[in-house]
């Protein structure tokens, strides 16, 4: 991603939270809905903060995004990793989390997330997992059922929660894959492992793991626990690859726990509806976030904590901190209030 401010976010301590979602694409019209959007805690943040930095995808073909969207960028940023595009290893993380990983292994992780793969007009769809409601007794059958598959390429498979498991090999630490977020309600066809290279240059590691996904789909398509279900689980997604940075195995560390690797507060209440491009319900979830999220963060800073607030898009993402406003601040807010419009409206990423 880069940088489009001059000024960086400040290194003093400061609570930080993320809110994935939170900036709208817009087409032209939603503007003028957005600059009405009845979020009053929001506003009163902005009359005393200042945005330090504003990062934005930046994009190379054939893919029309990158792999990591913004939020898991920011994220990354904030608990100190380096941020490579497909390479961010959130399924290393959960492994330490879940004591499968001993501190100071490096080891390639990624998640094995159960999907459906909608077929329509010649295009295949990444559904959102969840809606697939996967409960533990479907997840154990299809666990035993997959395993063996994946061991034979080498793959150990670990339970993680229903629905998604941890995959543990050397052909993961270095191979970029497309976050869950960046494909749902997508063609999944650009965002395939190895889809952003020519097929004659696909690692080894990726025609393995599609070979997998073939053969998980016929073994799914005649499958027991299809039956009678609205939604079949008919594939798998890989995502979170890699490895944790070498002085982060261990996540109580002190290291870990420097100020600038401070795990930041990530509010989800507008992912659904942003997924599903519903401005309305999106603009529902905004006020609660306001009223739950905002409203107690502008109670820190009234208590004297500085806070950091990272509003996220499809492709960019805002870091605002909290600041005394000057006297111009305090009087051009009074004569002129910020029009939320120019918060959270982006523009289309140019090609």
């Amino acid at each position: 991603m880069t940088s489009v401010l001059t000024s960086v976010p400040s290194d003093d301590v400061r609570d930080t939270t993320l809110i994935p979602f939170s900036l709208w694409t817009t087409q032209g019209p939603e503007a003028s809905v957005l600059a009405k959007a009845e979020l009053p805690h929001l506003r009163a943040w902005l009359t005393q903060a200042r945005r330090v930095d504003v990062q934005v995808d930046s994009v190379q073909e054939p893919l029309l995004a990158t792999l990591s969207p913004p939020h898991e960028c920011a994220w990354a940023q904030a608990v100190g990793w380096p941020t490579t595009d497909g390479g961010l290893p959130w399924a290393a993380r959960a492994a330490v989390a879940q004591g499968l990983v001993a501190d100071g292994a490096t080891e390639g992780w990624a998640f094995i997330t159960l999907c459906n793969w909608h077929v329509s007009n010649g295009q295949v769809t990444l559904g959102d997992p969840a809606y697939l409601q996967i409960d533990e007794a479907t997840d154990a059958t299809l666990f035993q059922a997959m395993q063996s598959f994946f061991a034979e390429d080498g793959i150990a498979l670990h339970p993680h929660k229903p629905g998604q498991w941890l995959a543990q090999s050397p052909l993961l630490a270095d191979l970029p894959t497309a976050s869950v977020d960046r494909v749902i309600g997508r063609n999944i066809d650009p965002w395939l492992v190895g889809s952003h290279v020519a097929a004659d240059a696909l690692s080894p590691a990726a025609k393995l793991l599609r070979r997998l996904q073939n053969e998980m789909q016929m073994l799914l398509y005649t499958h027991a626990v299809n039956d009678g279900r609205s939604l079949t689980i008919n594939s798998f997604w890989v995502h979170g690859t890699g490895t944790l940075p070498s002085d982060a195995t261990a996540s109580n560390t002190a290291e870990a726990n420097k100020p600038a690797q401070q795990e930041p507060a990530v509010i989800h209440t507008l992912r659904q509806s942003a997924l599903q491009q519903d401005l309305i319900g999106w603009l529902e979830a905004w006020q609660h976030v306001d009223a739950h999220v905002i409203a107690p963060m502008l109670a820190r800073v009234a208590a004297g904590k500085p806070q950091r607030l990272v509003l996220c898009g499809e492709h960019e993402f805002h870091v605002y901190d909290s600041a005394k406003p000057s006297l111009w601040q305090r009087l051009r807010t009074h004569l002129a209030p910020t029009s939320l419009d120019t918060v959270l409206a982006v523009a289309p990423l140019k090609d």
